[in-house]
């Protein structure tokens, strides 16, 4: 078997972490890191490397500041996983795969900038099976995407779980990456971004392009609901397929719509392949 390499991908935080562990992130923790925070009386810091007489000149009454900066710390990032039915879909990619290289990716990623990472994963219930507590150590990438690939995605399961996931993350702000298919009611999705609301959360989307766009304009197509279980055959024509494409396109709309309504960031679109370099510029942008 061919050995696996996870992506690399980068992310800033809009917001000052809050922790004592030593990261890459910047802080509102006085400290000894670079982030210039103000200056303050030299007897609240009596360090004379940090004697600003520049400023101590301006300050009235006449007395000497020093140079006060921010601590830089660490954070907790966490993946979200939908496990539900219907990640089991097999196209153009396999939607299972593709969770098992964005989480590994999520973990390589996070613990090379100086996070912990943690793996949450949900169907009806959160699946204790695949819970990965907050880590930093070696091989954690590799661990996750085996356990991930080799986990059972139960038949026609849905994602009631997700928002129970809260329970397991830390109060303490973290990144959240949510990762699904997004084929979820809208109460669901509302109750899900409503429980992650007092966090970083960045929804991926995994579609895949035989769902909607590689699609027949003309003949018989057997479609099944990877929930519910139903088969049915359906007769596609091109007014059909429009139709089906133009769904697509109205969900993306509504997902950005709840997105911003819950403090979410903008949903990153994911069609077949994951490509690290463009979920950089997506969280990068977005910062």
């Amino acid at each position: 078997m061919a050995s696996f390499t996870p992506q690399e991908f980068y992310y800033h935080l809009r917001w000052r972490a809050r922790g004592a562990q030593p990261g890459a992130h910047a802080t509102r923790t006085p400290g000894s890191g670079t982030d210039f925070a103000g200056h303050v009386p030299f007897m609240d810091n009596p360090d004379p490397r940090r004697l600003d007489l520049r400023a101590s000149l301006r300050v009235i009454p006449r007395r000497y500041v020093v140079r006060s900066f921010f601590e830089r710390g660490a954070i907790v990032v966490y993946a979200l996983l939908d496990m539900s039915a219907s990640m089991r879909f097999a196209g153009n990619a396999e939607k299972k795969r593709l969770l098992a290289d964005i989480a590994a990716a999520i973990a390589w990623s996070s613990t090379r900038h100086g996070d912990a990472f943690s793996l949450l994963a949900c169907d009806d219930v959160v699946r204790q099976d695949l819970f990965t507590p907050p880590s930093s150590r070696r091989g954690l990438a590799h661990e996750l995407h085996q356990k991930i690939l080799h986990a059972h995605i139960r038949p026609q399961s849905g994602a009631k779980g997700l928002p129970k996931a809260i329970e397991q993350v830390r109060p303490s702000r973290s990144l959240v990456f949510l990762i699904s298919d997004f084929h979820l009611d809208e109460a669901l999705l509302s109750n899900t971004l409503s429980s992650f609301s007092t966090h970083d959360v960045v929804p991926l989307v995994l579609w895949d392009s035989s769902e909607y766009r590689d699609l027949p304009e003309w003949g018989w197509a057997r479609v099944r609901d990877m929930e519910g279980g139903g088969d049915r055959s359906i007769f596609l024509r091109r007014s059909l397929k429009r139709e089906i494409e133009q769904r697509y396109l109205t969900r993306k709309d509504e997902l950005k719509r709840l997105c911003r309504q819950y403090g979410a960031r903008a949903p990153f679109f994911i069609e077949d392949k994951f490509d690290a370099g463009l979920l950089t510029r997506h969280l990068l942008e977005a910062s």
